[in-house]
């Protein structure tokens, strides 16, 4: 028999099956794991907080989110958490107040927003990110998200972001986003950090 095997894939293509295989299956696996205690979440997410956004507090951009709520909803994960300002400093609060303003999304759009590979504009123009309740004080919030310097972030934080963020976006067909216009899938409201993994 004459004919030539088939030339096996290189390392690298290899890698990137297997890296976007692990992306694609990522939001489903955070539902299914378990969640740690509230103060271990709340510990360690406000430390990265305080850190990244350092800057930020320091020049009070987040004052104006004293004295109210903030609620993320990562709807593929799950995940729904509240953000508040005392103290000068940001907290991530299980309290069962109500939201003064909701943002939601597919982890895929946030991600794309941490990258920069979107703009706050573009993602909550067409939708693909949407801000419910005080529109007031969501402007204030998405302003302040555009204007966070990320230079100011640890260099393989950023790079790490951007090479998740861009085998997301090539693997955009896969990754389940809500389409424009339709009202996203949440967990119910004023849950804290209780689906943060």
């Amino acid at each position: 028999m004459s004919g030539r095997l088939p030339v096996p894939p290189s390392p690298a293509t290899v890698l990137n099956t297997i890296s976007a295989n692990m992306i694609r299956r990522f939001p489903a696996l955070v539902k299914r794991l378990p969640k740690p205690p509230f103060f271990i979440q709340k510990k360690v997410a406000e430390k990265i907080l305080q850190t990244l956004l350092a800057e930020q507090i320091e020049m009070e951009e987040f004052d104006f989110l004293e004295g109210h709520f903030l609620q993320l909803c990562i709807e593929d994960m799950g995940l729904s958490f509240l953000l508040s300002f005392e103290n000068n400093q940001l907290i991530l609060s299980d309290s069962t107040a109500q939201a003064d303003v909701i943002f939601r999304g597919s982890s895929r759009e946030f991600l794309l927003l941490a990258s920069r590979m979107e703009d706050p504009d573009t993602l909550f123009f067409q939708r693909r990110l949407v801000i419910e309740g005080d529109t007031e004080l969501g402007l204030y919030i998405k302003n302040s998200i555009d204007g966070i310097d990320y230079d100011h972030w640890p260099r393989w934080l950023n790079q790490l972001i951007g090479k998740v963020a861009r085998l997301v976006n090539e693997q955009k067909e896969a990754v389940n986003v809500p389409q424009h216009g339709q009202p996203a899938v949440c967990p119910p409201e004023n849950q804290g950090l209780n689906n943060i993994i």
